[in-house]
């Protein structure tokens, strides 16, 4: 989340975050607009979690490379660096890069930076070539949170292209790194109404005076809808 100087920017974390906790998507609203201060303080596995994310995500690009596919890596680029990163990303599409990874789409309004693009031999309305988006995954079971994600970037990238990616691919640890495969169009409804959530709460919010802000509730449950899985 990042105010602009036209409106305040989602990602595809807000997404993720509006599913576990409704309330959280007002705090964090409330923190992008200066209305409070955001909490000092962390899960104290966190560190954990992200170092071996990132090794898995490194493992499988290297997966790929030793399949002959040719990489092209854009993790060098700070995240806070968006227009460069989406000027990168957009011209090593145009290129035809076979795997982008770390690039960043966007369309004004949300913002996402998926581990992994790949270039699939199905023609867009601008090249003889398309992509669709893979994320590297710790978890053996793919949740709700993470259809949602892939399913903003999959939308983020039919804009961009102008041919929306026909499947979203979620690759778990394991041999052969072995992608799961599910279609962009059975989660296009789920996906549409929850962003619509999101917009309607950020339109509510900005609209709010400080006084009618409530307290932090570190103790937000999480839905279970979050932590479904997918079947």
């Amino acid at each position: 989340m990042k105010v602009t100087s036209q409106q305040i920017r989602l990602s595809a974390t807000d997404l993720s975050n509006h599913l576990a906790c409704r309330h959280l998507t007002t705090l964090d609203l409330q923190v992008a607009l200066g209305k409070r201060t955001e909490p000092d303080w962390a899960a104290p596995d966190l560190a954990v979690i992200i170092e071996r994310g990132e090794r898995h995500e490194r493992e499988y690009l290297a997966h790929l490379c030793a399949q002959g596919l040719t990489v092209e890596d854009l993790n060098h680029i700070p995240h806070k660096e968006e227009e460069r990163l989406l000027a990168e990303t957009l011209a090593l599409m145009e290129r035809g890069a076979e795997v982008i990874a770390q690039g960043a789409l966007s369309d004004g309004e949300w913002f996402g930076r998926p581990d992994v693009l790949r270039r699939v031999a199905i023609s867009s309305r601008l090249w003889e070539w398309s992509y669709e988006v893979a994320d590297t995954k710790l978890a053996r079971e793919t949740k709700a949170a993470t259809i949602l994600q892939l399913s903003l970037y999959s939308d983020l990238l039919g804009k961009i292209q102008e041919t929306m990616p026909e499947f979203l691919w979620v690759v778990p640890p394991g041999e052969g790194f072995a992608g799961e495969k599910y279609r962009v169009s059975e989660y296009a409804a789920y996906f549409t109404d929850t962003c619509g959530s999101v917009c309607a709460r950020r339109t509510i919010v900005a609209n709010r005076s400080s006084k009618e802000s409530v307290m932090w509730d570190y103790y937000c449950s999480f839905p279970a809808e979050r932590n479904a899985v997918i079947c």
